[in-house]
């Protein structure tokens, strides 16, 4: 018997009016692609995702015939370094430390160690030349974006960097926030996996190696920025006190302030540019009153063959952790209203195995005694933390110990001074902004203002008045999100002093809402991977409020989930 498709008598097909149909069929398409377009806006805004693309491409009309004078030659500045030899015929990094001109400066560190006597026991520290930098041999924690960047700029960057001890692993598995498991995405999609470990003493030198070997039209000079001299709306020339004492003058078609924690940029233009005064709130800072310290001990072979037999569970339930393929083992971050005990560990490199241990208005432990102490005043911490503590044993007098302190934050508002500001001065890295290292954001700090500057290059004559104040304002939609989620998150802490005109409470709802947001997470993936997003920089930070994230928040303050 054939199939009768023909449509019962009493089944009609309801008349509408043709207008009806058509609009829908066009408002439906409409929608989804004015969705794509709003959310490519976002991520072209709010992130450098979409510059990272270009990186190390040459420029279609050819590089600058000027000069790229880059003050100060850490992170900020070798990262910026890199991007400006594709830009300008010459880049001139100005740097005011004689060691990192050795042979040494760019190879693998051979540093020895001294004793020190502290407040609460004797310790051994590493004994390393990099005097300028104050937290050259603490743990430094990278984002996705310094892998994504240094692969862009450097060709064959994996292999490199593993052949000088650095690890290339997933992110933390196992962290946990106030005893909430922060679960890894199930699903990432096309959103890029995978951050560089190792120690801020190995990167420099091999960043360092690696943009002397590859961009031969950046030069180094020993010396210091002493001042800048102004033609018009222009720095046309950077003022350099060399080694014997003497002075030279640098002609430059831009200028960028990568100086750090000097921030001498905005000290030079100011004696040139009083009216800089008159900006309110052109320089923010509040102090964290947050102190760390960093464990460091060799990772021998009878210690990760223990560490394997451990059979570590993973904080979101899915199976054992990899010892060996995950450099992240576990991963604490406190609620300052209930905790104030920072602990992290992983390994720093191949060869070795680190703690980090730390807080607000904390103790600096030194020891493994002292660590292990420590970790038993944290709040959620698993037993086999401490059966870790076991495994270095055998090697606890090896360990080194570095201690640090962090009194003040800043945000220097270049954005806010773009009619008065030299239109070829850019800054970026510590010299614009400082957050509290406890939470790892540096040198990616430093990536985003390299290859922002980068994307704006490639938009904007270099000779053009916009040049400085589109970088400035780029990097604050891209940056401000760093300063205000930090700032906020630490004012939850009472020993925290809060900027001019704020007090702890400012930031309420941030907090809030992350304490409602944390137990979701195992419930919602979609929530899980924009947190990693987020994190690692990969995401507008729009998208925390997307419908199934409020959805999930809307649910835990209607049926709270059981505290830990």
């Amino acid at each position: 018997m054939p199939l009768d498709l023909s449509f019962p008598d009493n089944l009609r097909v309801p008349d509408v009016e043709p207008r009806i149909v058509a609009a829908v069929a066009l408002v439906v398409p409409s929608y989804i692609v004015a969705r794509k377009l709003l959310r490519r806006y976002l991520v072209s805004k709010y992130t450098i995702v979409t510059d990272l693309d270009s990186i190390a491409t040459p420029r279609k009309k050819g590089k600058h015939a000027g000069t790229a004078v880059i003050c100060g030659g850490s992170f900020a500045g070798l990262f910026t370094a890199r991007v400006c030899a594709d830009h300008f015929e010459r880049v001139i990094v100005v740097e005011p430390e004689a060691w990192t001109f050795t042979d040494e400066a760019k190879a693998l560190p051979a540093f020895s160690t001294r004793e020190v006597k502290g407040d609460t026991a004797v310790y051994n520290t590493i004994a390393h030349k990099r005097s300028r930098i104050y937290q050259y041999t603490a743990i430094h924690v990278y984002q996705a974006p310094l892998l994504l960047f240094a692969r862009k700029a450097f060709a064959g960057f994996d292999a490199i960097a593993r052949s000088w001890g650095f690890l290339i692993a997933p992110s933390a598995k196992n962290v946990s926030f106030s005893g909430y498991a922060v679960p890894e995405p199930k699903r990432f999609g096309t959103t890029p996996q995978g951050a560089l470990f190792g120690p801020r003493r190995d990167l420099e030198p091999l960043t360092r190696k690696l943009l002397s070997d590859t961009c031969p039209n950046v030069e180094f000079l020993y010396g210091t920025v002493d001042g800048f001299q102004l033609n018009k709306n222009a720095v046309e020339a950077v003022t350099v006190r060399l080694a014997d004492g003497s002075a030279t003058s640098l002609e430059c078609a831009i200028v960028a302030d990568c100086t750090g924690v000097s921030s001498l940029g905005l000290k030079l233009l100011s004696r040139l540019l009083p009216s800089l005064g008159n900006i309110p709130n052109l320089r923010e800072e509040y102090n964290p009153n947050t102190a760390y310290s960093t464990l460091e001990f060799p990772a021998t072979p009878k210690f990760n063959e223990g560490l394997r037999a451990l059979n570590i569970p993973r904080l979101d339930g899915r199976g054992p952790l990899d010892t060996d393929k995950e450099a992240a083992f576990f991963v604490y971050n406190p609620d300052p209203e209930i905790d104030f005990h920072f602990i992290a560990l992983i390994r720093s490199n191949s060869d070795h195995i680190v703690f980090c241990m730390g807080g607000w208005d904390s103790d600096l432990p030194v020891t493994l005694d002292e660590a292990r102490a420590f970790t038993k005043e944290a709040k959620f911490i698993p037993d086999w933390v401490f059966k870790i503590f076991d495994l270095l044993e055998p090697v606890a007098d090896q360990a080194v110990a570095v201690q640090s302190r962090t009194s003040a934050c800043w945000k220097i508002r270049f954005e806010n001074a773009g009619k008065i500001l030299p239109r070829n001065f850019v800054s970026m890295g510590d010299a614009t902004m400082r957050v509290n290292p406890r939470f790892g954001q540096g040198v990616n700090k430093s990536v985003i203002g390299a290859v922002t500057l980068d994307g704006v290059l490639r938009r904007i004559p270099v000779n053009s008045k916009s040049l400085g104040p589109t970088f400035f304002n780029r990097l604050a939609a891209r940056t401000n999100n760093i300063w205000d989620s930090s700032k906020h998150a630490d004012y939850g802490h009472p020993s925290v002093t809060p900027a001019a005109g704020e007090t702890n409470q400012t930031g309420w709802f941030a907090r809030w809402f992350r304490s409602k947001l944390l137990p979701s997470l195992s419930r919602n993936d979609t929530a899980a991977l924009t947190l990693y997003e987020l994190t690692h920089f990969l995401a507008p930070p729009t998208d925390i409020f997307s419908p199934s994230i409020l959805a999930s928040v809307l649910r835990e303050i209607v049926w709270p989930s059981p505290k830990p």
